[in-house]
């Protein structure tokens, strides 16, 4: 039995979403509203940070989205998402370690901002999301995935902030590669679209 803890709009919770859907896999999907349910004691005992996406197989938790994708990669998705060969996994989290840093970092709190009155320094925020779709846009310009030529986990961890940029007031518009990156991935099939 799978069951995946989301919440809202989150992103970090599409991104394992939107993996089971591509892997085809049949799982529960509950929702935890932000807020005082995240830090009861059951779901502390799921999660110590109080933070969704919780992923549940078979009584076990795992924890973080990019845990969960490294976690179904190789549970699941035999070498296609993530190689165990030592230079095509490195490749794969590099890009993973982008998601988790600057964009998020970067187009994730500069969402934030706007969607849910998160506190800080917009400028900065939106200077870091630019310099990770400055990154992308390199990449991409002369390859159609972010490692190896093919789909990985990594396409999955970059898409959601870069995807909702716009509501941070991050513009798409100076990034044409990483535009017609995202219409690839949602071309894969099963992959769940945010609007």
């Amino acid at each position: 039995m799978i069951r995946l803890y989301v919440g809202g709009r989150s992103g970090n919770s599409h991104k394992v979403a939107l993996f089971l859907s591509i892997l085809g896999l049949t799982h529960e999907t509950v929702d935890v509203p932000y807020g005082p349910e995240m830090r009861t004691p059951e779901f502390l005992a799921k999660n110590p940070r109080g933070q969704v996406p919780v992923l549940e197989v078979d009584g076990k938790c795992v924890w973080d989205s990019g845990a969960i994708l490294v976690y179904l990669a190789r549970a699941y998705g035999g070498e296609r998402w993530l190689p165990t060969d030592p230079s095509g996994m490195a490749e794969v989290m590099q890009w993973m370690a982008l998601a988790q840093n600057e964009i998020y970092f970067g187009l994730q709190w500069a969402r934030g901002v706007f969607v849910y009155g998160k506190k800080g320094d917009l400028a900065e925020y939106q200077m870091q999301g630019r310099k990770a779709l400055d990154m992308l846009e390199r990449q991409l310009k002369d390859h159609d995935w972010l490692a190896l030529e093919r789909p990985t986990i990594a396409d999955i961890a970059c898409y959601p902030y870069t995807k909702r940029a716009p509501e941070g007031e991050v513009s798409l518009g100076p990034y044409p590669a990483v535009q017609a990156w995202l219409a690839r991935c949602e071309a894969i099939p099963g992959w769940v679209k945010l609007d």
